[in-house]
């Protein structure tokens, strides 16, 4: 259980702080000066979204089934962002939708998965390490 919740909440709280800043006015915001490309920004972003609900899927439940729990995180993952560029053109005036938006949180997304089933074998050494460190105590 604690494992679960190593990796739930950080996803979790992640997943709304990505949800709010999308729908807040950035103007408001220290963002515009970062230097950074609004494309690059938003690729970072899902890549650290998708990753964080990989490692919960990957910590959280058996490896069998790791690709299939890859891909289904990927598109929920790449989901969330279609519907967050929706609310944007929604419910905001100061903020429309954009697919290079999509394309780039995709690319992370992507970039996230693959990184995960490269270092699977390595992750899942660290799964049994942490889980037979959680049972001594």
């Amino acid at each position: 259980m604690k494992v679960k919740l190593l990796f739930f909440f950080p996803a979790l709280i992640y997943t709304g702080l990505i949800l709010y800043l999308s729908l807040i006015n950035l103007a408001d915001t220290p963002v515009k000066n970062l230097g950074m490309s609004d494309k690059a920004m938003h690729c970072g972003a899902y890549f650290g979204l998708g990753l964080l609900w990989m490692f919960f899927g990957l910590f959280t439940f058996e490896q069998k089934g790791l690709f299939k729990r890859i891909i289904i995180i990927s598109l929920a993952s790449i989901v969330f962002g279609i519907f967050i560029e929706v609310l944007q053109g929604v419910i905001t005036s100061y903020r429309q939708p954009d697919l290079f938006d999509i394309l780039a949180n995709t690319t992370g997304v992507v970039v996230a998965g693959v990184v995960v089933w490269i270092l699977r074998k390595n992750l899942t050494r660290l799964k049994a390490k942490i889980n037979l460190d959680l049972m001594k105590n």
